[in-house]
């Protein structure tokens, strides 16, 4: 009995240590998720991009760059000066073109005008140069690598029916983490309610019987006693009492005198 008992309990134990480690493991995953795809979607929607460590992300929407960047691609980009710059890097620049208002190019430099004050780009599979240089005041970074799996990731999400199963999947994941919460409360909140019920009950009892008690029902008397009021008048006389004993012979004495 006790080793079945302790076995339970090993059980038992072993169940809530998988489920604490499962639990933060849920929690590390979306929150990488969440905090990846906020950190893309603040960049692209604010047109401020931030940097870790010297390096941030990029989308490429046309494919100007293939073969080396196919269109709708994320790429790595590091952090760098304009002095860094060198003939056939892809840089990464805010565009003076007025068709892309301001947006950012990803181009290769194909010539450095002055100490890279500005740079002469060209996409790859574009026959001409850019009619408008590059400032290299306006240099976001140096194209690095292209990355596959956040590219697969993003022309998921940025489709209409990937942004709908996205959502969908982060409440699933979300209600699978707090309902076994909720339900385990709401258990709990009923259990409180029966248990106040029943205590209810049970002074409501209580208070009956104190007042059954108190109206004399719940008194009673030992075997072989009589109340005084079922005593007759002839057992209440005394055996000693000579008043009714008497009476007879002095009546029969006297009539024989006579």
């Amino acid at each position: 009995m006790e080793i079945s008992r302790q076995m339970k309990t090993e059980k038992t134990t072993r169940f809530k240590t998988l489920k604490i480690v499962g639990d933060v493991i849920g929690y590390l995953v979306i929150f990488a998720i969440v905090g990846l795809l906020a950190f893309v979607f603040i960049s692209r929607a604010t047109g401020h991009t931030v940097f870790i460590f010297g390096k941030t992300t990029a989308w490429v929407m046309t494919q100007s760059m293939e073969p080396e960047i196919p269109a709708q691609s994320f790429i790595l980009v590091r952090k760098a000066e304009p002095s860094e710059v060198k003939v056939g890097d892809v840089i990464i620049f805010s565009s003076d073109d007025p068709y892309l208002e301001s947006a950012y190019n990803t181009h290769r430099v194909i010539e450095i005008i002055g100490n890279g004050e500005e740079f002469v780009t060209k996409g790859d599979a574009n026959s001409v140069e850019d009619h408008y240089t590059a400032k290299g005041s306006k240099l976001l970074g140096i194209y690095e690598k292209n990355l596959p799996f956040l590219t697969a990731w993003g022309r998921f999400l940025f489709s209409g029916i990937g942004k709908l199963i996205a959502v969908a999947a982060i409440l699933g994941v979300i209600l699978l983490m707090y309902v076994p919460g909720i339900k385990k409360a709401n258990k709990k909140r009923s259990e409180e309610i029966e248990r106040k019920r029943e205590e209810q009950i049970e002074s409501l009892v209580r208070e009956e019987v104190e007042k059954l008690k108190a109206k004399g029902f719940g008194s009673s008397q030992p075997d072989g006693e009589q109340s005084s009021s079922d005593v007759s008048p002839a057992q209440e006389a005394s055996p000693g009492d000579d008043s009714s004993q008497g009476a007879a012979p002095d009546d029969e004495s006297n009539n024989i005198n006579v």
